[in-house]
């Protein structure tokens, strides 16, 4: 068909513009079949209407005109989900018809949605969007009886919150003990040089605050706000909104108190920006908190990293350093849930989440009570080996005569307060609470001699009367992978002492 004929065949339909600009910034050519996009969600995707052979040239055009409409004012994804939507629904049905469709039939939609499952449903409402969108613009995309139909249906929507409200373990919060492996874990990883800083910085924020990935990409050195005062130095973080509708990803920002951990660490991946930036010979301002390798195309956001890789990022590291099934949802979910289990309002779960409205929190509030595991010492020598949250190494009673002095004792165990439980290996001031952060931190070096059992059996007797007293169990849990690592320590000296004697 010349470029005259199709000229007058689309002479009673708006023209595609010459270029348009997504919400993220990228330009590109409407009338192109095929549009090649950026965007931080995802670095790149082509939308290729080439693909579409079995639609009529009107059909395409009308295609490519909500398209269009959709990626301007409409997040990337919610763009990319109506067009995956549409290719699907077309190579299950029009591809099928051997004919060139000019339009969308009852049958088409009857017939795609008899290929549906109660679990799979949710795809005719997310193309219904589509349509609709389609035919409030006035372009005359489906039949009247399917828009009759769709106006009339009662289509199944995606099941969201099952692992909420049922507290999956692989899919929904960490349990308190997972949270401390995590810290633990990821700590050491960063000492031990396992992974680099960006990907810890990254880790403790998303433990810290609980972000979409976007809002970590997003996020510019510009947005740590230090200030000085009696005290030393203080920090905020100016977060993207990044999710709220009909508004740039920098839009709109939240302004959260930030600690001085966090602070200190995002301080020191800004300074190893300006080194890195100095090295390449970069020069400007505005730059991200987290620099990907490449410029991108996206203007005002140049060298951010893709939310897509700061989520890949995230679940490579800590899948890795811990063994558990993580993403940056989990760290949300989590986030939420030990808000609302501290029994806070639904007014400040949304704020946590910077959500809008209360309308999506209620789910945590449906979750099932969290069950408190009971933990006895027979449970604690079974579970240790699993937790694995000793970090440091035993040593025999010949490191008394080393150093007497960095001696780590519980003076209120019965008949064993005088006795070690072991030494430290760091040499220099701690802040922690001894003894017990000692078994969980890698510079402890655990006595084989010393009072492991006494020590153990006054950590559980300590949780069974607070269970006794009906007290909180954040009171009482939060000292369960100690107890875990003690277990650990009395195993490992047990397996020593069995070495010794069969030397002997």
């Amino acid at each position: 068909m010349s470029d005259l004929s199709l000229g007058t065949e689309l002479a009673d339909l708006p023209s595609l513009p010459v270029s348009a600009v997504t919400r993220d910034g990228c330009e590109f050519a409407p009338h192109s079949d095929t549009w090649p996009l950026s965007a931080l969600v995802q670095y790149s995707l082509t939308f290729n209407f080439a693909q579409f052979s079995s639609i009529s040239k009107r059909m395409k055009h009308k295609l490519k005109l909500g398209l269009c409409w959709y990626l301007e004012h409409s997040s990337f994804s919610h763009a990319m989900n109506l067009y995956h939507r549409m290719a699907a629904f077309y190579y299950e049905i029009l591809a099928q018809k051997n004919t060139v469709c000019d339009t969308i039939e009852l049958s088409d939609i009857l017939n795609y949605r008899a290929t549906l499952s109660d679990q799979t449903e949710w795809k005719l409402g997310t193309l219904r969007i589509l349509l609709e969108g389609i035919e409030n613009f006035g372009y005359g995309f489906c039949s009247q009886a399917v828009q009759d139909y769709l106006r009339e249906a009662t289509i199944k929507g995606n099941v969201k919150g099952t692992s909420i409200r049922t507290r999956d373990p692989n899919e929904g919060a960490f349990s308190d003990s997972e949270l401390m492996s995590i810290q633990a874990a990821i700590n050491d990883a960063y000492a031990e040089g396992r992974i680099k800083l960006y990907t810890y910085a990254a880790v403790w924020l998303f433990l810290g605050y609980g972000p979409r990935p976007i809002q970590i990409a997003a996020l510019k050195e510009s947005d740590l706000v230090v200030a000085e005062n009696d005290s030393g130095r203080a920090y905020a973080l100016r977060m993207p909104r990044a999710k709220q509708r009909g508004q740039d990803l920098r839009a709109a920002f939240k302004t959260r108190y930030c600690s001085k951990q966090i602070g200190m660490l995002l301080e020191e991946v800004i300074h190893a920006n300006r080194d890195k930036r100095k090295r390449l010979g970069l020069v400007g301002e505005d730059w991200p908190i987290f620099m990907a390798e490449k410029e991108g195309e996206l203007p005002g956001l140049r060298f951010h990293m893709s939310s897509k890789d700061i989520g890949l990022l995230l679940k490579d590291a800590v899948s890795r350093v811990t063994g558990l099934k993580t993403n940056a949802k989990r760290f949300r979910i989590t986030l939420a849930q030990r808000a609302v289990d501290d029994g806070k309002d639904k007014h400040t779960v949304a704020e946590l989440l910077d959500h809008s409205d209360t309308q999506n929190v209620g789910v945590y509030y449906e979750a099932s009570p969290a069950v408190v595991p009971r933990l006895d010492r027979h449970l604690a020598m079974e579970l240790a080996p699993i937790a694995q949250a000793f970090a440091g190494v035993v040593v025999t009673n010949n490191r008394r005569k080393v150093d007497p002095a960095s001696g780590i004792f519980d003076r209120s165990l019965n008949n064993a307060s005088d006795e070690a439980l072991g030494s430290c290996g760091q040499m220099s001031f701690c802040g922690l609470a001894i003894p017990f952060a000692c078994y969980t931190c890698r510079h402890f070096k655990p006595w084989r001699d010393g009072p492991h059992e006494q020590f153990m059996a006054a950590l559980i007797g300590d949780r069974d009367r607070m269970i006794a007293e009906d007290l909180s169990p954040k009171l009482y849990t939060i000292r369960d992978r100690t107890i875990l690592a003690v277990a650990e320590v009395i195993q490992l000296c047990a397996v020593e002492l069995n070495e010794e004697e069969v030397a002997a």
